[in-house]
């Protein structure tokens, strides 16, 4: 009787063997096409706060006006005595126009009886406006009223705080309101005290006896 024998694995590479059914790859789904950005979406135009930043310019300080803060606006102050000068200031009104002048040190003592001791201080807004705000001290009899001394507070405020200050006319004093949301700190120009004060008094700074202001305080002599 014949021995049968089972087939070897290479038995399935000789001919005569069934052939092995080829593997079907698996389909795959096409990658999405990514969806281009929208030009109009008004997120990517918009621009931001520090815009000029990004365009490579800066802004020209050439103009910065002496007053109070507005009632409308917030403003901060600028903390630390760099920043600010308690100095003799000479105030002139025409009408409901009111401009300070900065009086020279050899000049004071000729007018003391016009000159007044302020205090300037350093302050921008949240538009970025730079503005010095000038605050009456008491002077030489150490009187004070309650506009100064509230002025003072909100001032201190400032200091740490964005502020917005009304005036209180039924009670005689300075008001002020704090936000209720954080607000970004603000962005104080890379410019030194001295060059604001130049830019402010560019035009009000009294060095000499025969300034036009003094010659009508004179009566114009």
């Amino acid at each position: 009787m014949a021995k049968t024998t089972a087939p070897s694995p290479e038995d399935d590479d000789i001919g005569g063997a069934l052939p092995r059914s080829a593997e079907t790859p698996e389909a795959t789904t096409p990658p999405a096409r990514p969806v281009p950005p929208d030009p109009f979406d008004p997120s990517s135009l918009r621009l931001g706060s520090d815009y000029a930043e990004g365009l490579g310019v800066r802004r020209v300080i050439s103009t910065i006006p002496v007053r109070k803060p507005n009632k409308s606006e917030w403003f901060r102050v600028r903390p630390g005595d760099a920043w600010r000068l308690t100095t003799a200031v000479l105030e002139i009104e025409r009408g409901v126009d009111r401009k300070t002048f900065l009086l020279a040190p050899a000049l004071r003592s000729d007018w003391s009886g016009e000159v007044s001791i302020a205090v300037l201080l350093t302050c921008v807004n949240r538009s970025g406006d730079l503005f010095l705000w000038r605050i009456k001290l008491p002077g030489p009899d150490g009187r004070s009223n309650t506009w100064t001394d509230s002025a003072i507070q909100i001032a201190t405020a400032a200091e740490s705080t964005w502020c917005r200050m009304v005036s209180d006319t039924a009670n005689g004093h300075y008001t002020h309101f704090e936000p209720t949301a954080a607000l970004p700190e603000p962005k104080w120009p890379e410019m030194t005290f001295g060059a604001m004060l130049k830019i402010a008094f560019r035009d009000s700074m009294i060095d000499t006896p025969d300034h036009p202001v003094l010659r009508e305080l004179r009566g114009g002599v």
